[in-house]
């Protein structure tokens, strides 16, 4: 949390740096898939998911400029729980409050659009999350983030959630219009998302934006 809020800092202060510029303010919206890649990811499944938050776009030079803003994104993944013999489909739902922080490359185009091209990385802090199996027709849910205390068989077992910190790789591809952003971007995660587990998160999202 302390990192998010030092980039935060950094971030403003770029901004006050930036004033002479013309800053872009937007707002943005996003529906994609997510899953876990890595070792110990082989029997994951994709959730769909939405993102939604505001988009902050700094020109450096004519054609580059650098993207940030805050995003509430949800991410997780389907998984394979076994238990005295019996395996179990679980649903896993990550949010976070995440950061990204991207250099961008506009290319006009003949028509009433640029293309940019996005490239860098993002911090993310897990805020909300939830774990839910159904089980001889009854669900269960319990928290994805921090430990949890579990009914199983005749007594109770502590469960280890995921972490909160993720921190990854990002890019992406966007029509930028007068007022509007069409675009698609791509989420590797870096961080382990369970402490005993080599899995991170993975994400893809079409999203919609709003110029301010």
């Amino acid at each position: 949390m302390k990192r998010i809020l030092l980039v935060l800092v950094c971030a403003c202060s770029l901004l006050t740096v930036s004033a002479q510029t013309k800053v872009g303010w937007s707002m943005k919206l996003g529906l994609g898939m997510s899953t876990w890649m890595g070792k110990d990811a082989g029997g994951s499944s994709a959730l769909f998911n939405p993102k939604v938050g505001v988009g902050i776009d700094i020109p450096l030079t004519g054609v580059v400029s650098f993207q940030t803003g805050l995003m509430w994104e949800s991410k997780g993944a389907g998984y394979k729980a076994f238990y005295q013999g019996v395996e179990y489909d679980v649903d896993c739902n990550q949010n976070y409050f995440q950061m990204p922080l991207l250099a961008a490359f506009h290319v006009g185009t003949p028509a009433n659009f640029d293309m940019v091209f996005t490239a860098g990385g993002y911090l993310a802090y897990g805020v909300k999350g939830k774990n839910k199996v159904d089980v001889d027709d009854m669900s269960y849910s319990w928290d994805a983030f921090g430990e949890s205390r579990l009914p199983i068989g005749g007594g109770s077992e502590i469960v280890k959630g995921v972490n909160r910190f993720d921190a990854g790789l990002q890019a992406g591809v966007a029509l930028d219009f007068p007022r509007w952003t069409v675009g698609l971007d791509g989420e590797f995660g870096l961080c382990k998302v369970m402490p005993d587990s080599k899995t991170r998160n993975l994400g893809i999202y079409f999203t919609v934006g709003y110029k301010f």
